[in-house]
């Protein structure tokens, strides 16, 4: 991939190249320096900024208070990127309107998906993004969640196929500021574990009878939703919840069965 490829992507990126594996607390954008400040060329989904209403064609102007204005890009991507989980604020403009959001940033990994290798995976030459999400998810491990593939810094839509050149992973690990910690008195292992999490359903499984809350949190902690399962069985149980109006991103799903407590962190598309 060359450098103006790599210098393309995520959270604050268009000048310098980006390395293979490169690893950095970024809020999930690509943008490219104007005058007034940095421009969103195309908001990643399933990451920090994906959570917020920041749009393709906004300009961030400053960054907890400091303008971007006449910044080279170095100087605004390094006022972008920093401490994982720390939550920075940003000012920009949408359609002649000026907002203010505060967003956490998470550690965002760009890696490169090698053409020879994705080739050799599927033993053809053409892909659709859903086969090269597969690919890179199988890929890199559990470790991380992936939440795009780009090609030439711009998201591979859905419905077109593309050759395996110029490709890279988007993967997004954010620190888990609220898994649930469990008491000395209560230090019992985790009895549910989740499953399925969409806008219309939530799956998880059950190690044995009884009542199960299951509570969905955003980022910041504040709860989205508690749904309960009255004398649910052992094994697969599914909950019925609406949202359709949740913004997408990443939430915890915290389960509370029989006095032991599990939490995930799962991604809203």
């Amino acid at each position: 991939m060359n450098k103006f490829i790599k210098a393309s992507l995520v959270a604050a990126m268009l000048a310098a190249p980006i390395m293979a594996d490169e690893e950095f607390g970024g809020i999930g954008v690509t943008i490219y320096q104007t005058r007034d400040g940095v421009k969103v060329a195309e908001v990643i989904p399933g990451t920090p900024a994906a959570e917020t209403k920041l749009q393709a064609g906004d300009v961030i102007t400053a960054v907890d208070g400091v303008s971007l204005k006449g910044n080279d890009i170095e100087q605004s991507k390094s006022m972008l990127r920093g401490q994982v989980n720390k939550p920075l604020e940003i000012t920009y403009t949408s359609e002649g309107e000026s907002y203010t959001t505060v967003i956490r940033r998470a550690q965002i990994t760009v890696k490169d998906l090698e053409s020879e290798k994705v080739e050799s995976w599927y033993k053809k030459s053409e892909f659709n993004a859903q086969e090269l999400e597969t690919y890179a998810s199988a890929t890199e491990g559990n470790s991380k969640q992936l939440v795009a593939v780009l090609q030439q810094g711009s998201l591979v839509a859905t419905d077109k196929k593309v050759d395996a050149t110029n490709l890279n992973g988007i993967y997004v690990e954010r620190a888990n500021e609220f898994a649930p910690k469990a008491s000395k008195q209560l230090n019992k292992p985790a009895s549910s574990s989740l499953k399925g999490f969409n806008r219309k359903s939530i799956s998880f499984n059950l190690s044995s009878a009884g009542n199960a809350v299951v509570t969905i949190l955003n980022s910041d902690g504040a709860e989205v939703a508690t749904l309960r399962a009255d004398n649910a069985q052992p094994g697969f149980n599914t909950l019925r919840w609406n949202g359709e109006n949740v913004p997408s991103g990443r939430y915890l799903v915290r389960i509370d069965h029989n006095g032991s407590v599990s939490g995930k962190n799962a991604v809203l598309k």
